[in-house]
């Protein structure tokens, strides 16, 4: 053991101490000794009383000196003992007693110190991190007020769309636009999600408004669409899509579509059913693609869901998904009387029925379309 650690140089002490006292016990027997030879004392009792009074002066004097000294060497563990109580009341700047000696107490004290310099550290930055979240969480709240601000919300009776983002921003859109006697809807979902998808998305959706007020053909519209996606895409992100115009004097639907989920359709006198499309590449993948655009001839009080893959993959705690099949089910059980948006409503309650608390794991979007 270290000749200068504490617990060594309390032993020292005392049996410093005890030393000198026991010299000095010597001394008077010597004493004792040299008058009883002289004859100065006869009486033995006088010498057992003599020797005794010796005894309890010395052991008191042992007792007082040693406690004194002890109570001088542990006093920094008392002072110590006070500062950690501070520090565990939460004041983690509590002063640490000043320690001279290079033995365990003043490696006791350093651990104090670097356990209070690191807790303080640690709060710092805590307070900075949740600083910068808070920062974060609001900025990301005024850009997810942006991008829902950018989505229509002013349906008209013939129209009503639902979105939900999985964080908080996503990469679903929609889009719909009445010129004359057409009704221009559109839905899409960009891939992944969180700020890339969103501003990918803001892109999407501004071409996409931007082309249906020109009154192109749904194909032409598309493949400009998809080249100027495709020429701002630096992350090979890429957008399904899909885009349909109805006649509304004729019912005649032209559409075409980008890699996007099949509309549901509820004709008025028939069991639900899933469009059949062709299978044209999503927008943003390559340019030039040659887009294909179909159309439908509709019954009046056709309706027309349309939604992203957020619906039929929803998952719930068994990591089941909502599925197609659900969907189509769903869809048959909506009142033929029932407007766009409770629709869309009993839909999603479906999904979150489903999914029964679990995670949202995708951007969610739903759009009713009566005609």
């Amino acid at each position: 053991m270290n000749n200068r650690s504490f617990s060594n140089r309390l032993s020292w002490r005392i049996i410093g101490i005890v030393s000198v006292i026991f010299l000095l016990s010597i001394l008077v027997v010597g004493e004792v000794t040299r008058r009883l030879i002289e004859g100065e004392i006869t009486s033995v009792g006088d010498i057992a009383l003599f020797a005794t009074l010796i005894g309890i002066v010395g052991l008191l004097i042992l007792f007082f000196v040693c406690r004194r000294e002890i109570r001088r060497m542990t006093r920094p563990i008392t002072e110590l003992s006070v500062s950690a109580l501070n520090m565990a009341k939460g004041n983690f700047k509590a002063q640490l007693p000043e320690i001279k000696s290079q033995d365990e107490m003043r490696r006791l004290h350093d651990s104090f110190l670097y356990m209070q310099n690191s807790i303080t550290d640690y709060i710092d930055q805590l307070k900075k991190t949740k600083s910068d979240n808070e920062r974060m969480e609001s900025e990301l709240n005024v850009a997810r007020a942006i991008q829902m601000g950018m989505l229509s919300t002013n349906f008209p009776s013939r129209i009503h769309a639902l979105l939900t983002p999985a964080r908080e921003v996503g990469g679903d859109l929609y889009d719909f636009m009445r010129m004359g006697n057409y009704l221009h809807f559109a839905i899409g979902d960009v891939s992944g999600k969180g700020v890339p998808a969103s501003l990918m998305m803001a892109i999407t959706r501004a071409t996409l408004h931007f082309m249906a007020s020109l009154d192109l053909p749904l194909h032409e519209a598309l493949s400009r669409i998809n080249d100027n996606v495709a020429e701002s895409n630096s992350r090979n992100m890429f957008v399904t899509l899909f885009v349909a115009r109805i006649n509304l004097k004729t019912l005649r639907m032209d559409f075409c579509n980008a890699g996007h989920n099949p509309l549901v359709v509820l004709p008025p006198d028939g069991e639900p059913y899933f469009l059949e499309v062709k299978s044209n590449l999503a927008v943003g993948l390559f340019e030039d693609f040659p887009y294909e655009a179909e159309s439908l001839d509709l019954k009046p009080g056709t309706r027309l869901i349309a939604y992203t893959d957020g619906v039929t993959e929803a998952e719930n705690a068994a990591l089941e998904q909502y599925g197609n099949e659900r969907l189509l089910q769903e869809a048959g059980r909506i009142d033929r009387n029932l407007d766009n948006k409770a629709a869309v409503e009993q839909i999603y309650r479906s999904v979150l029925a489903f999914t029964n608390g679990n995670a949202q794991n995708d951007d969610i979007t739903i759009m009713s379309i009566m005609v």
